[in-house]
């Protein structure tokens, strides 16, 4: 499976930024997050894809 960075607007990026903001500070540690978005083999997203920012939760 291949893996690209997925197409964030602003608002998301932001947000991404808050949430690592707060958990380093519950951690004491710093706290970097990524989202990337899947694809198959050939480049094309997965079926079952939630969103490219989501995944989906067990």
């Amino acid at each position: 499976m291949q893996y690209e960075p997925a197409p964030l607007r602003e608002g998301q990026v932001s947000k991404l930024r808050e949430y690592e903001q707060q958990l380093s500070q519950l951690t004491g540690s710093p706290v970097i997050l990524i989202a990337y978005s899947e694809k198959d083999v050939n480049g094309n997203p997965l079926d079952g894809d939630v969103s490219p920012t989501e995944k989906k939760r067990p």
